[in-house]
This record gives structure tokens, sequence and C-alpha cells, in this order.
């Protein structure tokens, strides 16, 4: 302060004056350093408040998961020796909490646990089909499928996932076979278990290719062959 001052003017002070603008300069340096450490302890206030609500923000999460974990949904999984594609469908479905599309189902089996041995996608898709159609604890909505009403219990652990009544091919055949007046050929049994109800998204050909696989899966134990045409195995 006194170093900016005119040559003159300093000359001019006296003693007196010259103390009173030391002790100025020395107040005025002792109010930059108060200030400068308000600053600093305003700094380290924010940074302590930022700690707190990051610690009542971890208390929260850990409650909410707890509560998450005293209400865990029933799982289609646990208990169970042998886990079938079925069970891991329903958990896909449970955790979902909604309707998915046979090719979301698919997607997410992975991540449920279930490890495919089919090295064709597609042909992996045409299981998971199967399944929801075959299995009473999947409902049809639209193009997408969710699980029945009942099937999942909020008081304890699914244990069973029963088949449909008639939902599998096998049924359809056999029960087209039985209204049948004589033996016939695999594209008329892949024609009537349409008409029949049965629901599918292959074509034609290519259901008369399934239809066929599946007559000689069961051959000799529900079907007869004669070359030609199908029926049933005579029971005595």
């Amino acid at each position: 302060m006194l170093s900016k001052a005119p040559r003159k003017l300093i000359d001019s002070l006296t003693v007196k004056d010259l103390e009173e603008l030391l002790e100025l300069k020395r107040k005025n340096t002792q109010l930059s350093d108060l200030l400068k450490e308000r600053e600093r302890l305003r700094l380290e206030l924010r940074h302590i408040e930022d700690s707190i609500a990051a610690v009542e923000r971890l208390s929260v999460q850990e409650s909410q998961r707890e509560e998450d974990s005293d209400r865990q949904l029933p799982s289609f999984l646990s208990g169970r020796r042998k886990r079938n594609l079925k069970d891991y469908i329903a958990q896909v479905l449970l955790e979902a909490g909604g309707s998915l599309s046979p090719s979301e189902i698919q997607q997410r089996l992975p991540a449920a646990g279930y490890v495919s041995n089919s090295t064709n996608p597609r042909s992996f898709y045409n299981t998971v089909f199967q399944a929801l159609q075959r299995y009473e604890a999947f409902e049809k909505e639209g193009k997408r499928y969710q699980l029945t009403e009942g099937s999942v219990r909020e008081d304890s652990v699914v244990t069973e996932i029963l088949p449909k009544k008639k939902t599998r091919l096998k049924d359809f055949i056999i029960d087209v076979l039985t209204h049948s007046t004589g033996p016939l050929k695999v594209s008329e049994i892949a024609s009537r278990v349409v008409i029949a109800g049965y629901e599918t998204d292959l074509g034609i050909d290519e259901l008369t290719q399934r239809v066929s696989a599946t007559m000689k899966k069961y051959l000799n134990k529900e079907f007869e062959w004669d070359s030609q045409r199908y029926r049933l195995v005579t029971k005595s």
C-alpha cells in the first residue's frame, strides 16, 4: 500500500500517520487471511456434507436390498434336482413381470442359467416355442406369452408345471387318427391337425416334416405304418 503512494505524499506524512498506515495494512492482510480461511472451511464443510449424503444414500440402498431380499419372487428353479427348459422359461416370465415373445424368452434364457445343447438358433427357438405351447403355466396373448393366473403362488415356491391336456402335436395326431375312417398319409394328417386346432407358425411343408418326425419317434408305440399311410397301434 505504501509502496504505491507518491513519494511526495510519503514525505509529508508524520510518524503517527505512517504508524496508522502500517496498522491499516496489517489489518488488511489479516482480513485477507481470514477470508481465505473462511473459503477453505466452506469447501471443507461442503465436502463433509457430500460425504454424509453419500453415506445416507448407501444406507437407503442397503435397506432397499434387504427389503427386496425379504420379498423374493417365488422360483420355478429352487429345490429342483433336475431343472427342465419349462422351468427356466417360467422363471424368465416371472422375472419379466409380463408377456414376452418366444424370441425374447430365448434371448433371456442364458441369463436365467439355462445352457442349450443346440448350436442352431432356429432349432433352439422351435424348442422354446413348443414348450410354450405344451404347458399349462404358459398362455398366449397375441404373439406373446405370459404365465397363466394361478401358476405362481405368493406364499410358496411353485413346484410343478403341468402339461396342457392337448397341445402336443402327438396328441393332435392321435385325435385325428382316432376320428379317421382309415389310415392317412402324413400330408393328410398335417392338414387335419391344423383343422383340429393345433396352433403353429410353421408352413404346411415344415409342419408335414414335423408330423413325420413325431410319428417316426412313436412308431410301434402309438402309430403303425404300412409304407404309405399311418394308423394307430391296435392295442389288445
